[in-house]
């Protein structure tokens, strides 16, 4: 509702523009259809981020107030505009414009950002360890799992929220191929009891009962013996 409303007095204020042919007022309403514009081009995009979130049921936004006061500002702007062409030019706040504009792209960008961390929390995503990662990158069989994985790991930090459902298609299916990697870190020639510590290690911590003669005897095969520690929890 509110990038429709403020569209239409960008685009009444077009038409006004073309009919008038006082130079002064031309400069005025120039001046004044860019503050709508300017509203238009920093809320869309937040707009569609928010619709990304919305069909994905993720509805736990409060920006009513905000938005209220903007909207409340296009409404009356274009009454008014129809009533009075020349009230745009005479009366129209468009400091107060911005300044509701900010505040809710502020409110909005907060709380998408927020949104986000919450949603990768909710999709158990592994976190493992840099001590971990490099563990296991001196694996041969794990290391090009291991490099994939940073990868996709260092593309997800970078993301402050997805921008539109476009962006959050392709940052699920990541998240997807980032649990993968973590799974596949196994192979035949790793005993089980291995890849149970080696992965324990990685989330919550391993319990000194997985370490079994089994499972030293194949750290001191490989020589990664150094790169294990035991803390107390």
């Amino acid at each position: 509702m509110l990038v429709d409303k403020t569209q239409q007095l960008v685009n009444l204020c077009q038409k006004r523009k073309n009919l008038q042919t006082s130079a002064t007022n031309l400069k005025e309403f120039k001046s004044r259809q860019k503050q709508i514009a300017d509203a238009v081009t920093a809320i869309k995009p937040l707009v569609e981020a928010l619709k990304a979130f919305r069909q994905r049921g993720i509805t736990d936004f409060d920006v009513k107030q905000t938005a209220d006061a903007l909207i409340k500002i296009v409404v009356e702007a274009e009454a008014k505009f129809k009533e009075n062409p020349e009230w745009i030019n005479q009366n129209f706040n468009g400091n107060n414009l911005k300044l509701r504009r900010e505040s809710l792209k502020t409110t909005l960008e907060q709380q998408l950002g927020d949104a986000w961390k919450r949603y990768l929390i909710q999709q158990n995503i592994p976190k493992p360890s840099h001590e971990t990662l490099n563990l296991l990158s001196r694996i041969d069989t794990f290391r090009k799992t291991v490099q994939q994985f940073r990868i996709l790991e260092g593309e997800l930090n970078k993301v402050v929220f997805p921008k539109n459902n476009a962006e959050f298609e392709i940052y699920e299916q990541k998240i997807e191929e980032l649990k993968l990697y973590w799974n596949s870190l196994s192979s035949d020639d790793i005993p089980q009891s291995v890849l149970e510590l080696l992965k324990a290690a990685a989330n919550q911590g391993a319990s000194l009962n997985l370490l079994t003669p089994e499972v030293m005897n194949w750290i001191n095969q490989h020589g990664i013996s150094d790169a294990l520690k035991i803390r107390f929890t």
